[in-house]
């Protein structure tokens, strides 16, 4: 497989995976998008986040800004489930947000969330969470950058 740029496609959002069985012969086909991949990256980004914000309060180490009974939390699942949503259109002002929706989160994630992330969070959980979360933000960053260029992935 290569990932080749092409432009003028009549579906720029596609992953194209073939299987052949000989040279030149295409067997079978599958194509799926990378909104939808991203979609579901997000959807498991924020479903484990929510698993860490209900543990913190199951143990007791919640921020106390960030809980399971804090506006704030419930708008930033709100917005980020939302944002799986918007990762599955097709506009382009819709990866463009999505994607800056993703840099903001990211640079929280490298610049805020250390400083509220103190010796009584620092859990396996904890860890496991943050490193994770903040993987999957990373990849469906880079899944959302390669929608954007319109690159496609086309067998060999």
């Amino acid at each position: 497989m290569t990932t080749a740029p092409t432009r003028g496609s009549t579906t720029p959002h596609d992953t194209t995976i073939g299987n052949s069985t000989a040279p030149g012969r295409q067997v079978s086909a599958r194509t799926a998008s990378y909104g939808r991949h991203m979609s579901n990256v997000l959807i498991a980004a924020f479903t484990l986040s929510v698993g860490h914000t209900v543990y913190a309060k199951v143990e007791g180490i919640e921020d106390p800004t960030f809980t399971v009974t804090t506006p704030l939390a419930w708008a930033f699942y709100v917005v980020g489930f939302g944002s799986a949503v918007l990762a599955r259109r097709a506009g382009r002002v819709a990866q463009v947000s999505v994607l800056a929706y993703l840099a903001a989160l990211l640079w929280i994630s490298v610049f805020y969330y250390p400083t509220t992330f103190g010796p009584q969070q620092q859990t396996t959980f904890g860890w496991f969470e943050n490193d994770v979360y903040v993987g999957l933000l990373v990849t469906a960053t880079y899944l959302g950058v390669q929608r954007l260029r319109r690159t496609t992935l086309t067998p060999q």
